[in-house]
């Protein structure tokens, strides 16, 4: 306890005069403001580091004087912060209370990278410049903990100065769910979203009209296809009202090819980030820790970087640890492309970050300790170098130990920092890494609080309370609690954040300092069995969690799962990477839903097709269209043989094996022929009986063309537009797999396939007025438009039928078949009746159709 028996004064100041306390109150005045000011890209304005291992170029004398002009000194603050008035003095019981001996963590700021600050500043710049709309990436390598994301956060303070409205969103990949994809993305557009939503909180007018204004913008652009940018995004959902409608006809995505939902995926994030950029200028993204992102991430990054229609000026910072990205690494191939593009408006800022010297780490000392004489930190500073290489995390992390073993301490006495340099290389020895450093500084917690942190290790990089409360609660069960603990989560979390091993971003959620410290908190975990540890949590959040939040952590879940490298059979595992591999799939993430079907088909048991036939099926199946869309010839080939040899199980189920299968010899392989006869089989065995010669063909579809028509005509317009949706099964599947055979029959570009085209349509149409609406429905009544005026030369018919077409389609609403049916339409049917400038429009609105799918 600190009394006031322990500072000597003389004796008449216990009657404080009143210009004593204005001179007091001057000094306490001052201190604090120039506390307040201290910026940490002023701190050493003259440094004239290059990329890579920063230096300091100005003299010893400038160094100095800028140094102590800034900085109050111990006594300064001793007698602002302790000097008070006897009564105000005992209030305070507790030396923890002062901030005289508290280390200044917050004073270092970024020393010594002042030259990388401004080659920030001038990319900045380019961006601001009016009337001029740039691109710029901004690539920040380094080992771990040089301060690449410290450099990177830098950017924010920035354009927050600058008085604009501008945006400053980041995102972080994470080692442990790398199998997620797009996360970091996620991440920083949902962080957009929460800005949209907090922009002028103090009017709410103003607030709601910029939702609703991105908001119609979304709307206008995407159409239905905006509830593919919710399965992505948090917060959208919440920005705008997306209403079951939306969803249902969201639906009709499903029935596209790979392709068109990756090509759908691309256009809505592009939209999405042009409309921001456009209420947000500049618009900056952050993705850290790159060298952990999944393909998808690089390659939406290279789409927007990419977007000539975005007018808007936009930059992406992006950080990772040089030592894990090598040539070969797919980053480096992204970085490669993005160079090679030539665009004049695309800026690539290369920026390598190295640790620190003595002289800069003696810098660091004296800011921290709030020492002016370098000459009094120039040992202990050579120590510190020593032990960690000058890596500014690690310094600043050794420094901390130093303290808590009491090398390093403050004395009440003297007002000063004290330590024994003999005593610190005594003590102290050079540590493989920062990771080393911090799980010895951890292991001398409690083992309850040592739990705590393995268990909050296995959550990812951010986690939520509630999270963390439905795992934890089975703390027992980790056997690590001890028998007099009764800590709550409330308190450890408390604990771990001033540790400074967890941060707070917002109420009630946690997120690791660094990764270093994720890192080390998950070398706790005993190292013969982490494996089973990081499963075991995975059990306990899936038991915890309901059905209806379970898709929002899913890929988290898997990876835990996942960890597990022992092939023991485990179907409800199967199970969950069977969801996590159907959500990467619907957001076109086809190289991790392939990941995730591997993962549940080695999870399967040995007698998978007779105990547990739905689930092996589904992941076979989606294996195949995503090892297809991949390019995987041979692993979509065993996937689908395995399939196809069930027989057991009907044609009508294995519908997608024989897709993806028909898929690849079409498009992959141009084998048409051996896809059409594949075709042709498969629908026979549906009851479906196709010509196979060229007469026989010819001769039906020229028949089945003239029956059709007829039924058009006959059929009443009342009974067209009330045609109700089709919903059989085995009438759907037929459907599709007739329509897939009539696309192959047209791109063989054979005339005997040209007529089994025809033919096919005609039974497409058939099919509709005789079952129902389905996806391919008014494509195929525009078809047969084009047939009855090229083949039959019958333009009012022709005209008719194109006219029910666009009627049919409007009750689709389908993007997909929309941009179809317009480009049949108004290339082959409708110039020949109607003038081109009333085509021009509607041509135009399908054109931006089939640019969304």
């Amino acid at each position: 306890t600190f009394s006031a028996s322990m500072i000597m004064l003389p004796a008449n100041t216990t009657k404080t005069t009143t210009k004593q306390e204005r001179k007091e109150a001057q000094l306490s005045t001052k201190a604090d403001h120039d506390d307040g000011i201290i910026s940490t890209d002023k701190i050493h304005h003259d440094d004239s580091s290059t990329m890579g291992k920063s230096s300091v170029g100005s003299t010893e004398a400038t160094e100095q004087s800028d140094f102590s002009v800034r900085k109050p000194t111990i006594q300064d603050e001793f007698k602002s912060k302790i000097v008070q008035p006897t009564n105000t003095l005992k209030k305070n019981k507790n030396v923890e209370e002062f901030t005289v001996n508290k280390l200044r963590f917050n004073s270092v700021g970024l020393l010594g990278r002042a030259n990388e600050i401004r080659t920030l500043q001038a990319c900045l710049d380019r961006t601001l410049e009016p009337n001029r709309r740039t691109k710029e990436i901004i690539m920040i390598s380094g080992y771990s903990g040089t301060g690449k994301s410290a450099l990177a956060l830098e950017m924010n303070k920035k354009v927050n100065s600058a008085k604009r409205r501008a945006a400053f969103v980041a995102g972080k990949f994470n080692q442990y769910r790398s199998g997620e994809p797009l996360s970091a993305i996620s991440e920083a557009f949902g962080k957009l979203c929460h800005k949209c939503m907090l922009l002028d909180d103090a009017n709410e007018r103003v607030k709601s009209s910029i939702c609703e204004k991105i908001s119609g913008a979304l709307r206008s652009e995407l159409k239905n296809e905006v509830h593919l940018l919710t399965r992505i995004i948090p917060n959208l959902n919440e920005m705008m009202t997306i209403n079951a409608h939306d969803a249902a006809a969201c639906d009709n995505i499903n029935t596209t090819n790979s392709k068109a939902r990756q090509a759908g995926l691309h256009f809505a994030i592009r939209v999405f980030i042009r409309i921001m950029s456009s209420y947000f200028s500049p618009l900056i993204i952050c993705l850290d820790d790159l060298q952990w992102a999944d393909a998808l991430s690089l390659e939406i990054i290279e789409l927007l970087l990419s977007d000539a229609q975005n007018g808007n000026s936009l930059m992406i910072i992006g950080c990772y640890r040089s030592n894990e990205v090598d040539g070969t690494h797919i980053l480096s191939r992204t970085l490669r492309h993005l160079t090679d593009t030539g665009d004049e408006s695309l800026y690539l800022t290369q920026i390598n970050l190295g640790n620190l010297r003595e002289k800069e780490v003696n810098q660091v000392i004296m800011a921290l300790l709030s020492i002016d004489d370098d000459s009094r930190t120039k040992g202990l500073a050579s120590i510190c170098h020593k032990r960690t290489m000058g890596n500014p995390f690690f310094l600043l992390e050794f420094i901390k130990v130093l303290e808590k073993e009491g090398l390093l301490f403050f004395h009440l006495g003297l007002f000063q920092w004290k330590w024994n340099e003999s005593n610190i290389e005594a003590n102290t020895s050079s540590t493989k890494n920062v990771v080393h450093l911090l799980q010895v500084k951890m292991k001398k917690l409690p083992l309850e609080a040592q739990g705590f942190l393995q268990c909050a290790a296995c959550l990812g990089s951010s986690f939520t309370l509630e999270t963390m409360l439905s795992i934890w609660k089975h703390q027992t069960m980790f056997g690590t609690r001890s028998a007099a603990s009764k800590r709550s989560t409330d308190e450890l979390l408390d604990t771990m954040v001033k540790e400074e091993y967890l941060e707070t971003p917002e109420i009630g959620n946690y997120r690791w300092a660094h990764d270093n410290v994720q890192q080390a908190a998950s070398s706790l975990i005993d190292e013969e069995s982490p494996a089973s540890f990081r499963s075991y949590i995975g059990e306990l959040w899936i038991r915890e969690i309901d059905e209806d939040n379970l898709e929002t952590c899913v890929f988290d879940i898997a990876n835990l799962l996942n960890t597990i490298t022992a092939d023991v059979a485990n179907i409800e595992y199967a199970k969950i990477n069977l969801k996590a591999a159907e959500k990467a799939k619907n957001i076109a993430a086809f190289d991790s839903c392939s990941k995730y079907v591997s993962k549940g088909i080695d999870m399967l048991p040995e007698n998978k097709w007779a105990s547990c036939p739905d689930l092996t099926l589904k992941l076979f199946s989606l294996g195949a269209e995503a090892e297809g869309f991949l390019g995987h010839q041979s692993k979509m080939e065993s996937y689908c043989n395995e399939v196809l040899s069930q027989k057991s199980i009907s044609t009508l189920r294995k519908k997608d094996a024989y897709m993806s299968s028909i898929h690849s010899m079409a498009h992959a392989e141009l084998r048409y022929e051996d896809a059409i006869d594949v075709s042709l089989d498969v629908l026979k065995s549906l009851g479906i009986r196709l010509p196979r010669g060229d007469i026989p063909c010819r001769a039906q579809a020229m028949v089945s063309l003239r029956r059709t028509v007829r039924m058009i005509k006959k059929t009443p317009v009342e009974v067209i537009d009330s045609l109700p949706v089709m919903t059989d099964p085995l009438k759907l599947a037929t459907t599709e797999f007739i329509g897939n055979l009539g696309a192959i029959a047209f791109l063989s570009g054979k005339r005997k396939f040209a007529l089994l085209a025809m033919l096919l349509d005609t039974r497409q149409v058939q099919t509709t007025l005789s079952h129902g609406l389905y996806h391919l429905s008014a494509s195929s009544l525009a078809v047969l438009a084009m047939l009855t005026l090229s083949v039959l030369g019958d333009v009012d018919t022709a005209l008719c039928i194109g006219e029910y077409a666009l009627k049919m389609q409007e009750k689709i609403e389908s993007e997909v078949e929309k941009a179809r049916t317009t480009a049949i339409l108004y290339n082959s049917i409708f110039p020949h009746v109607k003038t081109l400038q009333s085509s021009l429009k509607p041509y135009l609105e399908g054109y931006q159709s089939g640019m969304r799918t």
